[in-house]
């Protein structure tokens, strides 16, 4: 309790430590956030959509993705097309065959949309997904007005008006069931990575989360130096103390991760009450373990550095790296196939899509904090 006191009494002594840890991140959270998000929401991705069908169908197709938030639609010829992703004037091109509309009604799905992709798109996989929902919502509604038509000639009930007619309305109001809320929704799966379920509405990156996870980890960084000053005069003085330098570097840690973690409460509420996230358990696990690995780092790094120059410069050569990587500045899963399987190594990655995270994730990011902290007393139990 007397080390507990105080450390307690050192931090509020010298307050900066605890503005660094409140201001900062969520005063960062809430100015870059909506600078960020503003960004986005005045940014469109542009591409291109040759409708070869010229029919309903395929114009419902356009039309919806024509709807979406940060997508740009430009309807051309093939010719044109292959041009404007030849120049990066579009970053993909959708081809919808001819007979797109036949091809549904028969409930053949097949080959029936070409994707045009560079080596620099960034958006197909999301718009891939927005258009097989289109298709999958046209294919219920043509198999509901088709089982009504084989109903009724199995019951031998009357028809109102022709089969064309009956078909017709059927299918209009099979498609008026899906607004303002879908029938149903699906969960796309990545072959590539093994099945793993991709979550449909989680594209666009949180600004907030990724900012969050910025300006966490890097006052962790800020935070932490004090390691480095007291190295050389203080842990040799509390080498010889009944509590010893183990003990004193444990009650270190907890005091500021208990600081981190109110900070994070705070944080998680303010976004709530901002309609900036969604209520989330597993949203505010990540967000309270992310500020356990950040010390754990920050920690680690400051056993190892020599002087606060080759510390900072790690530091921020630390917080930069893992930011980019782990998603918190652009989302890097759409960029390049290793980058996006090494950002699900991060701790970021928990954060900004813990919509997708596991128990197993929550375990093992917990050992990896407590393995950095251990290397790290170890480090500073051994220095002369």
């Amino acid at each position: 309790m007397k080390l507990l006191r105080m450390v307690l009494y050192k931090l509020f002594f010298k307050p900066t430590a605890l503005l660094l840890l409140f201001l900062v991140p969520i005063g960062g959270v809430l100015l870059f956030g909506t600078l960020v998000e503003k960004g986005q929401q005045e940014i469109a991705i542009p591409i291109a959509i040759v409708d070869e069908d010229d029919q309903p169908f395929s114009q419902a197709v356009v039309d919806h993705i024509s709807n979406q938030d940060r997508i740009s639609v430009v309807t051309t010829s093939r010719d044109e097309a292959s041009d404007m992703l030849l120049r990066h004037e579009v970053d993909s091109v959708y081809v919808i065959k001819e007979d797109f509309e036949a091809a549904l009604k028969r409930g053949d799905r097949r080959e029936t949309i070409e994707v045009w992709t560079s080596p620099h798109s960034l958006t197909t996989g999301i718009v891939n997904e927005i258009i097989a929902s289109m298709v999958v919502r046209l294919t219920s509604s043509v198999n509901a007005a088709d089982r009504v038509l084989v109903l009724s000639s199995l019951l031998e009930l009357p028809l109102e008006a022709g089969e064309n007619v009956v078909w017709q309305e059927t299918f209009e109001f099979s498609e008026s069931q899906w607004d303002p809320e879908p029938l149903l929704t699906i969960d796309y799966r990545d072959i590539s990575n093994g099945g793993e379920t991709v979550d449909t509405t989680g594209h666009w990156l949180n600004p907030y989360l990724g900012m969050w996870t910025f300006f966490t980890l890097l006052i962790s960084i800020l935070v932490t130096d004090w390691v480095i000053r007291e190295k050389g005069l203080i842990l040799p003085r509390v080498r010889s103390t009944f509590a010893g330098i183990r003990k004193y570097l444990v009650v270190h840690f907890m005091v500021y991760v208990s600081f981190f973690m109110l900070q994070t409460l705070v944080t998680y509420f303010i976004l709530l009450y901002l309609n900036k996230v969604e209520p989330s358990v597993s949203l505010f696990v990540s967000m309270m373990l992310f500020g356990c690995v950040s010390m754990a780092i920050s920690f680690l790094l400051a056993a190892w550095s020599k002087n606060l120059v080759s510390y900072y410069i790690l530091g921020m050569m630390i917080v930069v790296g893992l930011s980019l990587v782990g998603g918190s500045i652009i989302p890097v899963h759409e960029l390049a196939e290793g980058l996006r399987v090494t950002s699900t190594f991060l701790p970021h990655h928990a954060v900004i899509y813990s919509h997708s995270v596991s128990l197993y994730t929550f375990f093992m990011t917990g050992i990896v904090a407590c393995g950095m902290l251990i290397l790290a007393i170890k480090r500073l139990e051994g220095l002369k």
